[in-house]
């Protein structure tokens, strides 16, 4: 914690390597004006010591930040309170008023793009153009695949490669109408072309994790995990009031608090009983995805930001492998939406 005119040093080890970000983790409540709800936030790229294995692929990088700004609490259909917002934007600008994007007919750019919403999922595209992505919260996912768009949960990452074959000017925006009218889009402006950017629309689109997966796992086969169960619901509070999120009956901070041993492999058993996905984290830790809506997949996807479906049961594995005695082996698990995670959906993990 920072406090207000303080100046804080941090020293670590910058790992595992890849796309990172830093951001604010303060409790925001009603107020839309505090915590992820601001533009306290940042990339992070951490190069691995071997190099970049996907230096040949690229020619050039760009880091694109969507983000939602000027929140507001409306009532959903169901009486309780939920953020809406009145602009958004890609690195801190609203379409048409930032620079373009500039390229080259040719160009292979690696475009690293960030949700640093505070609440919402996002999808983009590019106009005239597909992404190959290689990569998915700064891991190099086992089969890099080539896509129309790109979906992402509140602080999930990707990495893709986009090859600049169509001359023109472009619109890289949301595909839903309403949020890129608020502003969520840029122009890509190839060398030497002129006039008003276009936007098409995909026809198809569809996101799913296990397309990225491979056929082995992160240890080469099975090993024996450690399951630890955690239920997700939440508790109407009345009209006019946000829902309280509980894990396994509790919310934060009562919930319980799981004993972790160094270098143990764990399974977190997720049963979503609520009508909301939600995307969650552990800190310091990389899951492998085993189950998604209780499908299971290829192996190999590792992620750090998880989107768990709706009314249904997730796996995900981790090794304990960050055990941080400076933070007295506590970590912090949770949602990473700021309401859900300001009512309630936390917890703590602590080495033994």
């Amino acid at each position: 914690m920072i406090l207000p005119g303080e100046t804080v040093r941090y020293t670590f080890a910058p790992e595992p390597s890849g796309f990172r970000w830093y951001h604010t983790h303060t409790f925001a409540g009603k107020n839309l004006r505090k915590a992820q709800y601001t533009g306290q936030h940042g990339f992070l790229m951490i190069d691995g010591a071997g190099g970049n294995p996907h230096a040949a692929e690229y020619d050039r990088e760009i880091f694109l930040a969507l983000h939602d700004w000027q929140g507001y609490l409306m009532p959903s259909d169901d009486g309780a309170m939920m953020p809406m917002y009145d602009f958004c934007t890609i690195n801190g600008k609203m379409m048409g008023f930032g620079e373009p994007l500039r390229v080259k007919q040719g160009e292979r750019v690696l475009l690293h793009v960030l949700n640093s919403s505070p609440t919402e999922v996002h999808w983009l595209a590019l106009a005239g153009h597909r992404f190959r992505v290689i990569a998915l919260d700064g891991n190099a996912v086992p089969t890099p695949q080539v896509v129309d768009a790109l979906r992402l949960a509140p602080a999930e990452r990707i990495c893709a490669v986009v090859e600049m074959n169509a001359p023109g000017v472009w619109v890289l925006g949301e595909l839903r109408e309403s949020i890129q009218a608020a502003g969520m889009g840029i122009h890509v402006e190839y060398a030497g072309a002129t006039g008003k950017a276009k936007w098409v629309q995909p026809k198809e689109y569809r996101w799913d994790y296990w397309q990225f997966a491979g056929a082995e796992g992160v240890d080469g086969g099975e090993s024996e995990a450690e399951e630890i169960p955690l239920v997700i619901e939440s508790k109407f509070r009345g009209h006019g009031s946000s829902e309280e999120w509980r894990i396994n009956g509790k919310s934060y901070p009562q919930t319980e608090e799981p004993v972790l041993r160094a270098g143990r492999r764990y399974r977190l058993v997720f049963k979503n009983l609520s009508s909301d996905e939600h995307p969650v984290h552990l800190h310091r830790h990389t899951f492998e995805v085993r189950s998604l809506g209780g499908k299971a997949g290829g192996r190999g996807l590792m992620k750090d930001v998880v989107l768990i479906p709706a009314k249904s049961e997730s796996e995900v594995e981790f090794v304990a492998n960050h055990p941080d005695a400076k933070s007295g082996g506590r970590t912090l698990f949770h949602c990473h939406q700021q309401d859900h995670m300001d009512n309630g959906f936390m917890m703590t993990f602590r080495y033994a």
